[in-house]
């Protein structure tokens, strides 16, 4: 026997009339946007630039939240088994997900009291946190969390008590919260690693999620089977029936949601690549305004005016246009394309100087086979 009493049966005209509203955690839940929308007015105030976009994906995190626990799920999450499984797997990689694009750890330095920024900055430095957010630790934290949750007593214990599914329901999401906000690091964290890592974690939770759909689809132990039998339910799905649609539907939610996951990975990936450029752009132009980087073609080479300014990489011009124009290296000539620019050299004004004496131009590689980013991500520099 249970102490829960039977829903009505589950009908499509259910599926949007069917509530169950905590007011406890609806309090909580608008106490949480009152502050991060006060925090937005607070960093404005400060000078700083907050998108509306940011706290309108924090409100829809928030209201995922609400609608996966207090809509018809939470309704029939003790009496079945895929509305369960529906919940957690939401809660797990839905909702964390739009609170992490909201970036709530740097509204909290940005906006919140100097205490909390100070707070938050000291906590970020520890080495806890550097363990902590370590790639592995948080995968295998984020991996065997649903394994844990079906395969262990707390799935049929937070069945039979409410508060116990309510504190697993906070859990759930503090654990996606924090996948994603150590992987995306849109906001401030202990350590960055690089996206690629992030990029193949994703295929790996993918294939977590396909083999614990697997599992509960075609697995012959029922989860909570004498909970779920007990019920004796004149309606719906047979206990088997009703875990394989559950399997199927965590199988398949955790899947989606690792799509616009990646989506936001490679967009971050892009994002510094392009801050990388500007950064790199910005300090040449700061160089060749101090005299520290001279630009030269090839034409210039031959006897033109300002031929004894021009230090590039001779070598990997020659390499390409062999054979094509002239280029004066001390008394003798090197064949190259006239059209061709000499690459960048970075040098010393004093070197620049005594470039008129005849010594020979310095060989350097472009700048985008030495830098340490591009480098290692093209294949220029071989990884230690």
């Amino acid at each position: 026997m249970t102490a829960v009493p039977l829903p009505a049966p589950l009908t499509g005209a259910r599926l949007g009339s069917a509530w169950r509203v905590n007011p406890t955690v609806g309090v909580i839940l608008l106490v949480l946007a009152v502050l991060y929308v006060s925090g937005t007015l607070v960093a404005r105030r400060r000078g700083e630039r907050w998108p509306v976009y940011r706290t309108i994906v924090f409100l829809i995190g928030l209201a995922v939240f609400a609608w996966t626990t207090m809509s018809f799920l939470g309704v029939y999450q003790q009496v079945m088994f895929w509305p369960r499984a529906v919940q957690i797997i939401m809660l797990l990689m839905v909702a964390p997900l739009f609170l992490a694009l909201a970036m709530p750890v740097r509204l909290m330095i940005e906006g919140g009291p100097r205490w909390l920024a100070a707070a938050v900055r000291w906590a970020l430095a520890t080495r806890v946190a550097a363990l902590v957010t370590f790639p592995a630790v948080v995968s295998i934290m984020f991996l065997v969390t649903p394994f844990t949750v079906y395969f262990s007593p707390i799935y049929e214990d937070t069945l039979r008590s409410r508060g116990a599914a309510w504190v697993l329901s906070f859990v759930l999401s503090g654990l996606g919260f924090f996948y994603y906000w150590t992987r995306l690091r849109l906001d401030p964290v202990p350590k960055e690693y690089p996206h690629l890592v992030s990029v193949w974690i994703t295929f790996a939770e993918a294939i977590a999620d396909g083999a614990l759909g697997l599992t509960l689809m075609f697995g012959h132990h029922l989860i909570a089977g004498d909970w779920y039998t007990a019920l004796n339910k004149p309606w719906g799905p047979t206990p088997k029936q009703d875990q394989v649609w559950g399997g199927g539907a965590l199988w398949l939610i955790g899947d989606l949601a690792g799509v616009p996951f990646l989506g936001a990975l490679w967009r971050r990936m892009f994002d510094e690549d392009r801050d990388k450029a500007a950064q790199v752009d910005a300090e040449l132009d700061a160089m060749e305004a101090a005299g520290e980087i001279v630009y030269g073609t090839a034409s210039t080479a031959v006897g033109a005016p300002g031929a004894a300014d021009v230090v590039g990489s001779a070598a990997a011009i020659g390499s390409a246009a062999a054979g094509s124009a002239a280029a004066v290296e001390g008394d003798e000539t090197v064949a190259v394309d006239a059209s061709t620019p000499v690459s960048i050299s970075h040098t010393s004004a004093a070197t620049v100087g005594a470039g008129g004496s005849g010594e020979a131009a310095k060989r350097t590689r472009p700048w985008w086979e030495t830098d340490p980013v591009l480098g290692r991500r093209y294949g220029f520099i071989e990884e230690e």
